[in-house]
């Protein structure tokens, strides 16, 4: 392949996950392929460049303004494939009518979702990742007492607020840092962090949460339930950081068992239990956080998944 053209569904001045586009790219590169990633409103010039053989748009598709008929038809007569990656089914799942007769190949991270489309879309499942560009050096703080029992960083959804209360009045520490957690929420900061912040979060907490989301922004008509581990189950393994998943995603043992740093729990006890070994014993935890980078490494980046994109682009082909 000549090159691989990422771009998102929605502008930039709209797309606040701009980062994961990027790694998308990287991927490709990765696997010895030119990526080139850029907004959506500069791809028909883009496309100039005969050497596309790709076009790749991610993320949501929820705003009209983009003439996504347009953009396929500019590139189906440059001679350049065009595939969609769904990061935001089932959440936005109303809007994918736009989809339906554009007659391009469609990969969904949720797929719960894949019978809910139209036969002749032809999709298939495509799990997020995690990306070496998000890792920052790790300072050695073997010695650095842990400040936290847990830690949490994420958007407060509702079901997310009930649990970390629920924790909280169990009498754990926590680091919660996001948007929209409430003033009396003990331990929460309401600020987004970037890869160094995250990776000073994780150095001071014993365990990260790993907690599903439940919201629907246009998931009305189909009301299709999450079942996949979100991105931040990946990039919190691949830096070598235990979690405990208490969440709404049954496929979680698909990607991690517990010997591969996530450990599920569905109680107050067994977090505490998990918590009291932890201290006793740092060497199981450090062990388990090493298999999950590890594993990761071999299994959840996202050469990985570009290389099963391609293979299943190839495939139809």
């Amino acid at each position: 392949m000549v090159a691989v053209l990422v771009t998102s569904g929605t502008p930039d001045t709209l797309n606040t996950n701009q980062r994961l586009r990027k790694n998308i790219t990287h991927g490709f590169t990765e696997l010895g392929i030119r990526g080139i990633e850029l907004g959506i409103d500069q791809v028909p010039r883009m496309l100039e460049d005969k050497n596309i053989e790709l076009l790749l748009i991610t993320g949501s598709i929820a705003d009209a303004s983009i003439n996504l008929n347009h953009i396929v038809r500019v590139a189906r007569l440059r001679g350049t494939l065009v595939a969609f990656w769904m990061h935001d089914d089932p959440y936005e799942f109303d809007f994918h009518w736009r989809l339906r007769d554009l007659d391009c190949h469609i990969f969904s991270n949720e797929p719960n979702c894949i019978d809910a489309y139209p036969r002749k879309c032809c999709v298939q499942p495509l799990a997020l990742a995690a990306s070496p560009l998000d890792l920052v050096p790790r300072q050695n703080n073997k010695s650095r007492a842990k400040r936290y029992d847990l830690g949490f960083c994420g958007v407060a959804f509702p079901q997310r607020i009930t649990i970390m209360r629920q924790l909280r009045e169990a009498g754990f520490s926590i680091a919660c840092w996001g948007d929209g957690w409430p003033s009396d929420l003990n331990g929460s900061t309401n600020k987004r962090l970037g890869p160094i912040g995250l990776e000073i979060l994780y150095s001071d907490c014993q365990f990260v949460l790993n907690l599903g989301r439940d919201i629907n922004i246009a998931n009305q008509h189909h009301q299709i339930a999450p079942s996949m581990p979100g991105p931040r189950t990946f990039e919190t393994a691949l830096h070598g950081v235990v979690q405990l998943y208490i969440g709404q995603s049954p496929r979680i043992k698909r990607f991690y068992g517990p010997k591969e740093g996530v450990l599920q729990v569905d109680s107050i006890k067994e977090v505490a239990e998990n918590l009291n070994r932890a201290k006793a014993d740092p060497l199981w935890l450090e062990n388990l956080g090493k298999a999950a980078a590890t594993h990761t490494k071999h299994h959840h980046l996202y050469r990985h998944r570009c290389h099963d994109l391609l293979a299943a682009l190839t495939a139809k082909a």
